[in-house]
């Protein structure tokens, strides 16, 4: 064979190659042969790393998501002039007026704050709501490329047991898409360990900078001796599984109360208070510096409009109470 033939006949070839690798006009590039290039998430602030942070909301007593109208600037302010003081980074949940001004107070007052930006999709919503927090989380991104560090798209909308469950994995993919073509900043999903240690959950790893990992020792039916070692597994089996990802915890903490009744929640065997969330902030907290293992513990403050107000002491339910300071911005004993 001549040499000229032989150069048609490998450019053929090539040809056919990437007829196969990439996608064509109005063709979409299967899942599995997308493989991004990953960028990179190390938090920093003047080159020091901050990727110890903590999960904030805004929302006050008697103030909840779907009121009218938002948290004052100056409750802001004061909330993050408190957080400042220990976390340099926070995550915010939704891209919504309430978030926005989260991230005007941080600009405003040049606050040594960066955040994780998240867009709140929910199978409860309609198409257009999803959109709207997608399309407001890149304008935000954009708009404060110096603030907002990361962006996460739906928060526990995988796991079997979410009550806002999004089935159809590939729109989320299409979001995912959306999101990292429109911004620099690295993205990701944020769900529980039940999803991340499922096969399906390959698909949107593909898709995603970096894994956000939830997992919470108390709802899983741990003690508080052994919250840490079972917090560090998870993790631990999460990195195995996905090794060339980094694995952000952005979720994981301890409640201050708890029901002791015939509930799910009474049922379980870890002990609920102020003492007990000491213990495990102060143990996991020295665990996430030695290995810099980015966190966003769980959370900021109480809030009590979640968990509603049904059956007995409805006020003392965990969901009410995860927070390092109470609903009143008061700290608890771990901050005293």
């Amino acid at each position: 064979m001549s040499l000229i033939i032989r150069l048609v006949t490998l450019s053929v070839v090539l040809a056919q190659m990437a007829c196969h690798s990439i996608p064509q006009q109005g063709e979409t590039m299967p899942p599995e042969k997308i493989n991004i290039e990953k960028r990179a998430f190390y938090p920093t602030i003047d080159g020091e790393w901050i990727g110890n942070g903590i999960s904030y909301s805004a929302y006050r007593d008697g103030e909840h998501p779907d009121m009218q109208g938002t948290t004052s600037k100056q409750h802001i302010l004061q909330d993050l002039t408190l957080l400042a003081k220990n976390w340099n980074l926070i995550r915010l949940y939704g891209a919504d007026p309430q978030h926005q001004q989260i991230v005007e107070v941080i600009r405003e007052y040049n606050l040594p704050i960066r955040v994780m930006q998240g867009a709140w999709i929910s199978s409860h919503h309609t198409q257009q709501q999803n959109d709207e927090q997608v399309n407001n989380a890149i304008k935000m991104a954009n708009a404060y490329p110096q603030i907002i560090v990361a962006v996460n798209i739906g928060n526990e909308i995988f796991v079997d047991w979410s009550a806002h469950r999004i089935k159809d994995m590939d729109s989320v993919i299409g979001y995912l898409r959306k999101v990292r073509a429109n911004i620099s900043q690295p993205v990701t999903v944020n769900d529980d360990y039940n999803f991340w240690n499922k096969p399906r959950a390959k698909k949107i790893a593909r898709e995603v900078d970096f894994i956000g990992l939830h997992a919470y020792a108390f709802w899983n039916n741990k003690t508080l001796a052994e919250a840490l070692q079972w917090t560090k597994h998870i993790y631990q089996d999460i990195q195995q599984r996905f090794p060339e990802h980094l694995i952000a915890y952005t979720e994981t903490g301890w409640p201050t109360s708890r029901l002791y009744d015939k509930s799910f929640e009474g049922t379980l065997i870890g002990k609920a208070g102020e003492k007990e969330q000491q213990i495990f902030f102060q143990q996991y907290n020295a665990w996430i510096n030695e290995n810099n293992i980015i966190s966003l513990y769980f959370t900021a403050f109480d809030e009590q409009w979640k968990g509603g107000d049904d059956g007995p002491n409805p006020e003392q339910k965990a969901e009410k109470h995860w927070g390092l300071y109470h609903s009143d911005r008061t700290p608890k004993l771990l901050l005293q």
